[in-house]
């Protein structure tokens, strides 16, 4: 997939702007507070339907304006075009419009341009708490497996009746009949979930070591998921997880209406990062911090690719600032066999076979 021309309105710092990249790397320099990075999450938008740096389409919403739009061509490897509209007014909330089509339900576009991003705030991956890591999971196995994304929105609907029920049973002592129904309802769920979050690290762990061992030769990595009903991230069917599931959370009832929360389940579950057999949020350094980050989400080009038949577009935001020269080149290479890359940087850098476009030159 390639973006071949993005134009903006009233987005975040943007009046008006396009910008028509070149399907290799390219580099977009400036000073902070520039409008580079706003250019990486109109990208995101079209891809995703969000930002990946503000929480809220509001703050994407340049001050004194009543909407934005921004509006992306993109090219498939088969040659077909795909034009994503998405705007968004105080008056009408966001919307959606693929190929000249209102999309309705925004969660059916996600994969459609498989999209990888990296920012410094994606150090709270390692750093931050255990949601963070779900949401990195949850981001990038959403993007090449809809019945993952399905089951996770129906897992988040059931989980709040849940919760909600449970409230109810602790303060009038009724409904338990339904509680044994949506836990039957919710284990399946929580067992597809897990399953795939399982499946995930084990195929990304291999190309995060590959990547590693270019960026930063002698280093090794390792991801273990904590899962909060089982003590093992062995393979394990979806069945087996389900019974599980369901054996731990009856033992957990009491708690569970005592505190009206759902005890157990994906909601709560973990990732631990290792590198040379250390856990990396106690012991590593920020360059290793870092450089471990860039070539996990690095594995997911690979990953993408043979999941979906399809390059996925690289956002890369501030990537080289805490790196030397040695790890730069390092992920240039490796970039340089990928395919479409937008890198920003607030220094302009002569790289062979790198596209730099200054960001107050783009019209």
């Amino acid at each position: 997939m390639k973006l071949e021309q993005i134009q903006f309105v009233h987005f975040r710092n943007h009046a008006s702007l396009t910008f028509v990249p070149s399907g290799g790397i390219n580099l977009i320099y400036g000073p902070n507070g520039s409008g580079k990075t706003s250019i990486l999450e109109g990208i995101h938008y079209c891809a995703l339907t969000k930002g990946f740096v503000s929480a809220y389409d509001i703050e994407c919403l340049k001050e004194g304006n009543l909407f934005f739009l921004v509006k992306g061509k993109f090219a498939s490897e088969s040659g077909t075009e795909t034009e994503v509209k998405v705007s968004y007014s105080r008056q009408n909330g966001k919307q959606l419009n693929v190929n000249s089509r209102n999309i309705a339900t925004f969660s059916s576009h996600i994969g459609v341009i498989p999209c990888i991003t990296f920012s410094p705030s994606d150090l709270s991956i390692i750093a931050g708490s255990p949601a963070e890591r779900r949401r990195f999971l949850d981001n990038a196995i959403c993007q090449t497996d809809t019945r993952y994304l399905d089951a996770l929105l129906n897992y988040r609907r059931i989980l709040q009746q849940r919760n909600a029920l449970l409230f109810q049973i602790r303060e009038h002592r009724s409904g338990m009949e339904m509680l044994d129904i949506l836990t039957e309802q919710i284990a399946e769920h929580a067992a597809c979930i897990v399953s795939a979050r399982i499946r995930f690290i084990r195929e990304i762990l291999p190309l995060t070591e590959a990547n590693l061992v270019a960026v930063s030769a002698g280093e090794t990595p390792h991801i273990s998921y904590r899962c909060s009903f089982f003590s093992h991230d062995n393979s394990e069917l979806p069945d087996q997880l389900s019974r599980l599931f369901k054996e731990r959370i009856r033992e957990k009832r009491q708690e569970e209406i005592s505190r009206a929360q759902t005890a157990i389940g994906p909601h709560r579950d973990d990732l631990l990062f290792f590198l040379n057999e250390k856990e990396i949020k106690k012991y590593a350094s920020q360059g290793q911090k870092r450089s471990f980050i860039i070539t996990l989400k690095l594995a997911l080009y690979r990953y993408f690719l043979d999941k979906l038949d399809e390059q996925p577009i690289c956002l890369f935001d501030d990537l080289f600032s805490e790196l030397d020269h040695h790890r730069v080149d390092a992920l240039l290479l490796l970039l340089s066999g990928f395919g479409q890359s937008i890198i920003t940087t607030t220094e302009k850098r002569e790289i062979a076979g790198v596209s730099a476009l200054n960001i107050c030159e783009i019209a």
